[in-house]
């Protein structure tokens, strides 16, 4: 039997599931509780760490008997080390505002109660917590500072700050968790007209008073932070970077971009997506896969190698989660939030290949997590997202479904992790396998039709349909189109759907696109040279003008119109460039250029009448 923790309001409950009776061993509502704000299992699940009104509680993680209490008031968030040898706390400053006098972050020998390291931080961050990170050996701890990023000896936290990587306006890090030759990533947003950047060093290259060049780096505009990613083998890292805004006016939730980079600098990338936001990013528990999913939906599904090699497109869905069973080789595809709730199983076998097993629609789901033995996924109703059926369903790796637990607020459900290898990495039985055909896909919902087109076949929105997208096909990459390197900033090539709107557009513009040109860019209006064409049947001599002139000639009323508030923009930007060098600002070249353009810009609006 696994046991699953749910977390109600201000009580906590811990409860054990039997796969053979498809039930709990109590109902929630009869279990024992007790106050927790929150709580954390360790790595191996041996420890429980609870959140109380009086401090943390440690728990012992089978019989829960109490083995430690540290007294910690406004307390708001802990965290084991990788050894559970240190246990993290962070505090809310009771007086703001008094300077770094109190120490809020503290580094825990717990068994012993001792604080081994105690520092000043002004705010708690879910994204960035813990804020204190180890290595897998615990050989080494971490803390982002300004402008700098302090190495510390776990083993005496006292002697102060052992290493450091000093970079400027740092913005984050990441350490890899291989043992023997671990490696460290951190990022720099992008300010001031300089490009943020991504780069990677050996922590065995660092020193405390010089920081070496790194061993791999990429560059990136439009990129205002950024999570990284290792992989378990620490030899390749992708790095998630995200602006608030979309530059294109696509997208609510602003703009991302997936970079891979390799840990000895031989291979970094642009890792080539569908068209759209990057929904999720997983890597395999052994490291040697990473999934993503991204784009309009329905979003796409694309397994790419340790290498960001693509080896298998997984098609599209409603989908904008990805999770991994522990053993690697069960994948559950799902869509929450404001999607449906449809969930896909898959089989990924060793060569690549990903055989669908089941799916299943769930019910207003909000999180999953997969169970320690890789066969049932829990999915979760939690407040305060949803307020309503609020609960927790368990679902075999086939689709069916096991047990659906309901109460009437739910703050948190997850499973106890287990140590690793605790549970050996099974294939499918062969009664699940031979019924995995039969499970029966999650039923679309059907899109508005226009009463005129109703009973026809037909949709107003033709073939767009969120289930799926018909050009999305299912099957294993032969040739390696998305692994190529761009120059940093650069567009990635377009997708074939990206292709036929680029030229739909095109074809409804280019009256007022195509008539300003590079000429007017660099304030260099040329005429055009006419052809002259005898019309041998009338006798009449035609003059027929080539390129733009063509277009132009064909310009009229609103097509002028069009072409005057184009170049109107155009000079407003130019104006924008030049008080931005009068502030002394550094600017790229085609900005300079762009600012030599002003004379030929104002002549052709004065030709409009503007």
């Amino acid at each position: 039997m696994q046991q699953i923790h749910a977390r109600l309001p201000d009580a906590a409950s811990i409860v054990q599931f039997s796969k053979e009776k498809r039930e709990l061993s109590q109902p929630l509502d009869k279990l024992p509780r007790w106050p927790a704000s929150s709580i954390v299992w360790s790595t191996d699940g041996s420890l429980l760490a609870v959140i109380a009104p009086s401090g943390v509680i440690i728990r012992e993680g089978e019989k829960l008997e109490q083995v430690a209490h540290l007294d910690l008031p406004n307390l708001v968030a802990v965290a084991f080390s990788p050894k559970s040898t240190y246990l993290t706390t962070f505090q809310r400053p009771q007086q703001p505002g008094a300077g770094n006098t109190e120490k809020n972050l503290k580094v825990w020998e717990w068994r012993k109660k001792t604080a081994a390291m105690q520092l000043f931080q002004k705010s708690y961050s879910k994204d960035t917590w813990p804020a204190i990170s180890f290595t897998g050996d615990e050989s080494n701890a971490f803390h982002l500072v300004t402008n700098a990023v302090n190495v510390y000896d776990p083993a005496n936290f006292a002697s102060g700050v052992q290493k450091k990587l000093g970079l400027k306006n740092v913005g984050g890090f990441a350490v890899s968790q291989n043992a023997g030759s671990p490696q460290l990533a951190a990022y720099v947003p992008e300010g001031k007209g300089s490009p943020g950047f991504v780069g990677v060093w050996p922590l065995a290259q660092l020193s405390k008073n010089e920081t070496p060049p790194p061993t791999a780096r990429r560059s990136f505009f439009r990129a205002t932070y950024a999570k990284l990613m290792w992989n378990a083998a620490g030899t390749g890292m992708l790095a998630l970077t995200a602006t608030d805004t979309d530059a294109t006016n696509q997208s609510y939730y602003g703009e991302q971009k997936l970079s891979f980079l390799s840990a000895d600098g031989s291979n970094d990338c642009l890792v080539q997506l569908k068209e759209g936001p990057v929904h999720d990013v997983q890597w395999t528990p052994a490291g040697d896969y990473f999934v993503a999913v991204a784009g309009f939906m329905p979003a796409k599904t694309t397994l790419f190698s340790a290498t960001c090699k693509p080896i298998f497109e997984l098609g599209s869905g409603p989908h904008n989660l990805a999770r991994w069973s522990p053993q690697g080789r069960f994948l559950a595809l799902a869509g929450f939030g404001n999607l449906p709730g449809d969930i896909v199983f898959f089989d990924r076998k060793s060569d690549g290949r990903c055989k669908q097993m089941g799916a299943v629609r769930a019910d207003n789901g909000v999180t999953c997590d997969w169970s320690p033995d890789g066969r049932h996924l829990l999915t979760a109703t939690i407040a305060p997202r949803l307020r309503v059926d609020n609960g927790f369903q368990i679902y075999r790796y086939t689709g069916e479904k096991l047990l659906d637990e309901r109460v009437e607020v739910l703050l948190e459900a997850a499973w106890r992790p287990a140590p690793e290898g605790a549970f050996p990495d099974l294939p499918q039985s062969p009664r699940a396998n031979g019924s995995a055909s039969s499970a029966a896909a999650p039923t679309a919902a059907q899109g508005y039709v226009a009463p005129h087109l109703r009973g026809t076949g037909a949709s107003a929105s033709g073939n767009f349909s969120l289930a799926r997208d018909a050009e999305d096909l299912r099957g294993k990459i032969g040739l390696n189109l998305h692994h190529q390197r761009l120059v940093p900033g650069a567009a990635p090539p377009e997708s074939k759907t990206a292709s036929k709107n680029a030229k739909k557009r095109n074809r409804t513009k280019n009256k007022a696109s195509e008539g300003v040109g590079d000429e007017v860019q660099n304030g260099l209006q040329e005429a055009k040279p006419a052809l002259v064409v005898e019309d041998v049947q009338s006798g009449v001599a035609q003059m027929s003008v080539s390129g733009n002139d063509q277009n132009e000639a064909q310009d009229s009323g609103g097509d002028n119109a069009k072409r005057l508030r184009n170049l109107q923009k155009k000079l407003r930007q130019v104006q924008q460039l030049k008080e931005r060098q009068a502030k002394g600002e550094s600017l790229e070249p085609e900005q300079v250029a762009k600012i030599g353009s002003e004379a030929g810009l104002t002549a052709e609006i004065q030709s409009l009448g503007g």
